[in-house]
């Protein structure tokens, strides 16, 4: 059996600011990188074949700050859907023409790819060919971003019928995917238990 365990990279800036991130390399603040600091010893004990994170800074630095002294491989195919025009504005303050281009976007995630970036079709091929790529046997992590997560879980779940699943991928969450020969298991989402009982600035 191979077992993926899929993490979300810590808290930004633009996180809390509802900006749209995507492909823009945007780096943790202090409360990301504290909590990547909480899973470290969530993750200590759990002995990994192969560490894998998106090249992006704020997958980067959360895999190499919970998983210290482990050997990562920086792979681009685990980063974000690339939003194109939209990233570094948030949905609510779009001008008149973006909202127009937002719509249409939204009326067919899949197959429409934003202008300058990606539909969410091009997305789930790019974590299906990671996945592809993977073992048989093992336990793999990869660090990566909420939609390409939920890429990953809808790949195994089945393409949500209108939209998008409402699956909440906290940061530095930990979803956890089996694979053998019967399928795929889903074993955990949104785990953030490392996190319980701890608030930013508390």
């Amino acid at each position: 059996m191979l077992e993926l365990w899929l993490i979300r990279h810590g808290e930004t800036d633009w996180n809390v600011q509802d900006r749209i991130q995507g492909s823009s390399d945007v780096a943790l603040n202090a409360v990301g990188l504290e909590q990547a600091r909480r899973l470290a010893p969530r993750l200590a004990t759990v002995h990994f074949d192969a560490v894998y994170a998106s090249d992006l800074g704020r997958a980067r630095v959360t895999a190499e700050t919970a998983l210290p002294g482990a050997e990562v491989c920086l792979e681009p195919r685990l980063r974000e859907l690339a939003y194109g025009i939209f990233e570094g504005k948030s949905w609510a303050t779009l001008d008149a023409d973006e909202a127009i281009e937002a719509r249409h976007w939204h009326e067919d995630r899949y197959g429409r790819r934003i202008p300058g970036g990606e539909s969410y079709a091009d997305l789930q091929a790019r974590i299906a060919a990671f996945r592809a790529e993977l073992p048989e046997r093992g336990r793999v992590v990869a660090f990566s971003h909420g939609g390409a997560i939920r890429a990953a879980l809808y790949l195994a779940l089945g393409q949500p019928v209108q939209g998008v699943w409402r699956l909440e991928i906290a940061n530095t969450s930990i979803t956890r995917l089996g694979f053998d020969h019967r399928g795929t298991t889903l074993i955990t989402v949104n785990d953030h238990a490392h996190l319980d009982g701890w608030a930013a600035g508390g």
